[in-house]
């Protein structure tokens, strides 16, 4: 017995199996302490959106009621609004049409949009409608739309709508002016950008193949998958993307030319998809005057002929959901984390690349 206990291999097997035990519990400390601090990470971030998002709640629940947020006058550039708006008393409706032309976003809501123009045209107590537009534009379904209706308010009501361009109206912003009556932008204003995006293609077929990524589409119809980032784009989809741009752009310049009593071709020398400063539309007919927000509401005043009227603001409704809130919050959070170096790489070169908006659209791309 002891002669095994002084055998140096035995000696060595003794003195090694306890480091391998120590070498694999310290691995699994290490492990376990890197799921707490994912975990605590994890926490801490759900609860800072928790946290935002009472705060937006009770943000939400100190604001003025929806019937006056729909309907304000408390914008700090008028001066001949500032008291509480009273429905039986005439006023002009400043409708404002701002950032991107869209379904719904945080500035812009067609639907309310729509309905606000349809009610405004049953008002009596509404003697017109000046629209405050500060927008690249958008969707060119969301912005003909629009455009559509403002022309039913003018046929219906027998009012008429001017438009105020501030700081960017352009592509579908300045489609949507072209419903007006009188088109006036601010000195500092940019405008145009006549012309039409049909959608875009980024091909990272290259890229994947020499990351050894492969992708699969599955689709029926040579055409289905086109614009995808896998393939290139084929001449024929090329054709097809191009036929779509076309069909849009001879829509827009047919309604300038209509709105601003140009010729077609006149129109199609000024839209080449450029955008124009103020003085350059006013020069080439785009718009009527250069003149300030305030000057613009005393020229709409004496073009009535009814002496001093309130101009009424009027803004989309913004509604705060909560669940909604938190829900998408702790989605972006764990996306972010699942993704992986290549996604991220994709995901942030596709949002470099394409606005987030549906195409065809009337949009300028800054």
């Amino acid at each position: 017995m002891d002669f095994e206990h002084d055998n140096p291999e035995n000696t060595l097997n003794q003195t090694i199996i306890p480091e391998e035990t120590t070498s694999n519990s310290d691995a699994t400390k290490v492990n376990k302490k890197k799921n707490r601090t994912g975990l605590v990470i994890l926490l801490v971030l759900c609860s800072i959106s928790l946290a935002g998002g009472i705060i937006n709640w009770v943000q939400q629940k100190k604001a003025p009621p929806q019937e006056v947020l729909k309907i304000t006058s408390s914008m700090p550039f008028t001066s001949s609004t500032k008291d509480s708006f009273k429905k039986n008393q005439e006023h002009i409706a400043v409708i404002h049409i701002e950032g991107t032309i869209q379904k719904v976003n945080e500035t812009y809501n067609q639907e309310w949009l729509l309905s606000t123009i349809q009610e405004l045209t049953h008002n009596n107590k509404n003697k017109g409608i000046l629209l405050y537009i500060d927008s690249p534009g958008g969707g060119v379904y969301e912005s003909d739309e629009v455009y559509l209706e403002l022309l039913d308010y003018k046929k219906e009501s027998e009012k008429p709508v001017w438009a105020y361009l501030g700081p960017l109206a352009a592509s579908g912003g300045y489609y949507i002016a072209c419903a007006a009556d009188y088109i006036v932008a601010n000195r500092n204003c940019l405008t145009g950008s006549i012309g039409v995006i049909a959608g875009q293609s980024v091909d990272f077929s290259q890229f994947l193949e020499n990351h050894g990524i492969k992708v699969q589409t599955f689709t029926a119809g040579s055409n289905k998958d086109m614009l995808g980032i896998s393939t290139p784009v084929t001449p024929e989809q090329v054709e097809i993307m191009q036929s779509i741009a076309d069909d849009c752009y001879n829509q827009f310049i047919q309604i300038v030319a209509n709105s601003r009593n140009l010729t077609l071709q006149q129109v199609r020398t000024l839209a080449d998809g450029r955008i124009y400063t103020a003085r350059q539309a006013a020069n080439n007919g785009l718009i009527d005057e250069i003149a300030t927000y305030e000057k613009t509401c005393t020229l709409y005043e004496d073009a009535l002929r009814k002496g001093t009227i309130d101009f009424v603001h009027y803004y989309p409704e913004k509604e705060f959901q909560f669940t909604n809130y938190l829900f998408s919050t702790v989605k972006s959070f764990a996306q972010e984390l699942t993704a992986s170096a290549t996604d991220s790489l994709l995901l942030k070169a596709k949002k470099q690349v394409l606005p987030e908006i549906s195409y065809p659209a009337y949009f300028f791309q800054q």
